[in-house]
């Protein structure tokens, strides 16, 4: 067997560098894709020759089309990206901003998909990570659990029009759990799920062999340490 391929995108991310280091650990050849230069570059210099720094974005059909065309075929993608957001009354938020806020998130997995899917070889893998506020309603956090509730329905809509025989085999990780990555450490609480927890749950994932069916197109990850 050849040497694999992955792609990440959102590899500098919270859960993007725990994904990153668990593949290279895994042993694939990783396919980083970030927007941040020095962040790139970062990635590179912990992980060596077993990452390819790839600078590039999915805000939209024109930046994903420049991506697919810059990464080439791979074996496996992982989509880890999301939109930040300030926290206020759902009452509060003006229609623009709540729409903008699901283009940056539901939107740019929509971009991925469209143009990067294609890019997956036959019989391989295509994750998106999602959030647990899709079953989670807190105040202040609506905008983002409608958010994350569309793009779980939206990785179920892939599935569907995949059909009963997919060429990739298409699916979410819905996080749910509080995130202890590089950027909360100082804030994280012990109950909270590391960036290497989630890495090396990916890495299972894509370990896994391709059954006849395609499976539970969304599955749950959390915290080994939560409460209940």
């Amino acid at each position: 067997m050849g040497e694999r391929t992955l792609a990440v995108v959102g590899a500098s991310g919270d859960v993007g560098s725990g994904i990153v280091r668990a593949a290279v650990a895994s042993g694939w050849q990783v396919a980083a894709v970030a927007r941040t230069a020095s962040k790139l570059d970062a990635l590179r210099e912990e992980h060596g020759e077993s990452v390819r720094p790839v600078a590039g974005s999915i805000a939209d059909d024109a930046t994903g089309a420049e991506l697919a065309a810059t990464l080439g075929a791979v074996d496996a993608i992982v989509v880890s990206v999301s939109a930040g957001f300030p926290l206020r009354p759902i009452l509060d938020w003006p229609m623009d901003e709540l729409n903008d806020l699901i283009a940056a998130n539901v939107g740019a997995h929509l971009v991925a998909a469209r143009h990067l899917l294609p890019l997956v070889r036959d019989g391989g893998d295509y994750l998106g990570i999602g959030g647990g506020m899709a079953d989670l309603v807190i105040p202040r956090f609506v905008p983002i659990s409608i958010a994350q509730s569309a793009q779980r329905q939206f990785y179920r809509g892939l599935v569907r029009e995949a059909g009963k025989a997919p060429r990739v085999r298409i699916r979410e990780l819905l996080v749910s759990a509080m995130v202890n990555g590089p950027s909360s450490r100082t804030l994280a609480q012990p109950e909270w799920i590391t960036e290497d927890e989630i890495g090396a749950h990916v890495a299972s994932l894509l370990a896994e062999p391709r059954g006849d069916q395609p499976g539970q197109p969304v599955l749950t990850l959390v915290s080994p340490r939560a409460a209940g």
